[in-house]
């Protein structure tokens, strides 16, 4: 069973990433700015939020975190993104948001500039990505990352039957589009509808957030598997980050797998200051 390790991917992007960012960089007299904007303190963002801090370092950008407490109102969170629309080159809002705020999270998002909306979850951006228009867009973070280690390991997905488990706005929609693009038959799943079918697929992609719900008698030998589920449990008192698969009797068993940490991970990350970048480009005639 072969590991698919998303880190030699994320240095590769990253390595073209510092190349591009310093002539932007050249080309402003300043450094980028990305706003991230956070309301509360959810221990899992904050995670999260550092890893973006981090790489928006290395690249050369100034990550800019707008923290507002949970009690902020609906009216003035929206007042301020207006003035971050202003200021920043890119901007993504970390979900998910606290109650009641979460009830409005759509509306929220639209706020954002649509064509600095690096995460591409403005309604416009949802709308270009999904119609293939030829309006400039962003494509969601963590389903390119996925596209870049399957390009980057050779894995074959014309003509290949796919399932993606998980059909959430970031990660499964927008995985299954893109692997429909590249002419795979796709089935698309969650926990609710159930996963029966997932068995037949040549590449299973599982983002859930539900710890070992893909186990072995739901995987066909043979498969290529790429866990993107993120769920923390405690174990021997520690918080550990687990995916959504359970390992047990996969090797020998299956082709390869991406596991949870440790697999598209890293990408993520990388793909969002893509995002950026492009945005920059877009925005300043670059």
């Amino acid at each position: 069973m072969k590991i698919l390790k998303g880190k030699p991917v994320a240095e590769k992007l990253s390595e073209n990433l510092k190349v591009e960012f310093k002539k932007v960089i050249e080309a402003l007299g300043r450094k980028p700015i990305l706003a991230i904007v956070r309301v509360g303190d959810n221990e899992v963002s904050t995670k999260f939020i550092q890893r973006k801090i981090e790489k928006a370092n290395e690249l050369g950008v100034e990550a800019k975190v707008y923290h507002f407490p949970e009690s902020v109102k609906y009216k003035n969170l929206l007042r301020k993104l207006d003035d971050i629309n202003e200021e920043a080159d890119g901007i993504i809002v970390q979900l998910p948001l606290p109650e009641p705020l979460n009830t409005s999270t759509q509306p929220i998002l639209d706020a954002v500039r649509w064509d600095k909306d690096v995460d591409g979850l403005t309604n416009r951006n949802t709308f270009n990505f999904y119609n293939k228009t030829d309006e400039f867009n962003f494509t969601p973070a963590t389903a390119q990352g996925v596209m870049e280690l399957i390009d980057y390991y050779g894995i074959e997905v014309e003509n290949k039957r796919a399932a993606v488990v998980g059909r959430s706005l970031l990660v499964g929609r927008p995985t299954a589009n893109l692997l429909k693009s590249r002419n795979a038959t796709v089935s698309t799943h969650n926990r609710e509808s159930g996963i029966k079918g997932v068995e037949n697929a040549d590449i299973l992609v599982v983002a859930a957030g539900s710890p070992k719900l893909i186990k072995k008698e739901n995987i066909k030998e043979g498969a290529v598997v790429i866990d993107i589920g993120t769920s923390w449990v405690e174990e021997n008192g520690e918080n550990k980050l687990v995916g959504d698969v359970d390992h047990d009797g996969l090797d020998g068993y299956i082709e390869a797998i991406a596991p949870t940490p440790g697999g598209v991970g890293p990408l993520t990350v990388v793909c969002l200051f893509a995002n950026l970048l492009k945005a920059i480009k877009f925005n300043n005639d670059l």
